[in-house]
């Protein structure tokens, strides 16, 4: 199942990059959903660089329609990886995630553009699939449905964190 998300960000793309290159961002952006053994880094690349994003959730904090398929706790890996600027400060990424313990693949392809004024919009094309017959979909569906509210907290934290740095 696939899904955008847009998140506008009230900073030029050289800033926003910044912010996501920042560690201390990295870690605070995924501490809030409380993963077991959470792991950050980020690492430069040209001018580019990749965060990643490592843990494990229990099935006793999964959304109910997907911890009845789950016996362990859930581990993954996330990686955002960004290219390097164009003269506009325009970047493309990828999103990769990585799950082990539950029948779901997850990416995305991402782009990062200057906006009107001082802004950025960032565009995520999610691509969602889990495999359980009969129910995957549903699964998919309740899934998606969560992202509104972690975008929108995602775009409260940035949104935060442009205007203190």
């Amino acid at each position: 199942m696939k899904k955008r998300i847009t998140i506008i960000y009230p900073a030029a793309p050289a800033r926003v990059a910044a912010m996501l290159a920042d560690p201390a961002y990295q870690r605070g952006r995924f501490e809030r959903f409380n993963l077991e053994g959470m792991s950050t880094d980020v690492t430069a690349r040209g001018h580019g660089f990749v965060a990643t994003v490592s843990g494990s959730v229990p099935p006793s904090r999964l959304p109910s329609a997907a911890a009845r398929f789950v016996r362990s706790a859930v581990s993954f890996g996330l990686t955002e990886s960004w290219g390097e600027p164009s003269a506009d400060g325009s970047r493309t990424g990828t999103l990769d995630i990585a799950v082990k313990g539950a029948p779901v693949k997850a990416g995305a392809a991402m782009s990062m553009q200057p906006g009107e004024g001082e802004s950025t919009q960032i565009t995520i094309d999610l691509d969602l699939s889990v495999s359980v017959p009969l129910v995957g979909r549903s699964v998919e569906e309740k899934a998606l449905a969560r992202t509104d509210r972690i975008v929108a907290d995602e775009r409260r934290r940035g949104t935060a964190w442009l205007t203190a740095a």
